[in-house]
């Protein structure tokens, strides 16, 4: 299920807007359909100043923008009845006016691909904008960072290019350079995916096959995607799997950021998703 949720840093800093895209990326739990990777929509809250571009999302990760935008905490739950913008407008209202406020936005996987998104929307209205939309912080209060790890690409080169400049230096996007998901659906960094993992994988024919075809379709769409410059990661193969590519492909995408950045027996991604370790029958192994 898709999740946001906001925390609170300590000392009252700032606050850390956290996005579950749902169930892990994985090759072949991506249907064609179901990313919308075919589709895609055009960037509605660009500001006007941004010369001779058109950047567009992919077609899902417009739709999880607008559920986001509408969804709004249970009574029981702090927030209750706000959006995400309504309750950041209030946190914004409640400190002295000659503070700024710290919002960081993160996630991981699809999460770190609406993260992304997601700070740049939030940006994007912040001060004043156009009739059709509210502005949550027409004072510019707010001072907005994004951090997002292993997120698929979000839109087309325009995109990419229009994100990194709006964020600039805080859009942090951190990638195993051994996850398969930072490469989707880029056709050039698609093609290399099957030759991701040799020499421990080399039965790749299927895997093959299936990027091909992806790629094929793109290119037939007419549209292209673009990953804006990342931190890239030193991932090692883990060769105590068995050679299996998606056995290989769920572990550099779930279990090696943690060792990768240091939080090695600090963070457990099995226990998190409830399920067995990748070491022992569970289901990376398998």
């Amino acid at each position: 299920a898709l999740v946001v949720f906001v925390v609170r840093e300590p000392a009252d800093e700032g606050y850390c807007v956290v996005i579950r895209g749902g169930s892990p990326v994985s090759p072949a739990g991506q249907q064609l359909d179901g990313f919308a990777c075919l589709e895609q929509e055009p960037w509605v809250w660009m500001h006007d100043n941004s010369d001779g571009i058109a950047p567009a999302i992919c077609g899902s990760v417009d739709r999880a923008l607008r559920v986001i935008r509408q969804l709004t905490p249970e009574e029981s739950l702090p927030g209750a009845g706000r959006s995400l913008d309504e309750f950041l407008a209030e946190r914004v209202r409640e400190r002295e006016a000659d503070r700024r406020v710290p919002i960081h936005v993160t996630g991981h996987g699809l999460g770190g691909t609406l993260a992304s998104v997601v700070a740049l929307w939030l940006l994007d209205t912040q001060g004043h904008v156009p009739l059709r939309e509210s502005a949550w912080d027409p004072h510019r209060h707010a001072k907005l960072h994004c951090t997002a790890f292993a997120g698929p690409s979000a839109g087309n080169p325009d995109f990419a290019g229009y994100i990194a400049d709006r964020l600039g230096p805080e859009l942090t996007l951190i990638h195993n350079r051994l996850d398969h998901a930072p490469a989707l659906w880029d056709t050039q960094t698609l093609l290399e995916l099957p030759e991701l993992y040799r020499p421990h994988v080399q039965d790749i024919a299927l895997i093959r096959a299936m990027v091909e075809a992806l790629a094929g379709e793109i290119e037939r769409s007419g549209i292209e995607y673009e990953q804006p410059i990342a931190v890239e990661l030193e991932g090692e193969l883990a060769l105590d799997l068995p050679p299996s590519f998606m056995a290989q492909a769920t572990y550099q995408h779930l279990h090696a950021y943690p060792a990768l950045l240091g939080l090695e027996g600090l963070l457990d991604v099995d226990a998190i998703l409830d399920r067995p370790s990748g070491t022992d029958g569970g289901p990376v192994a398998q």
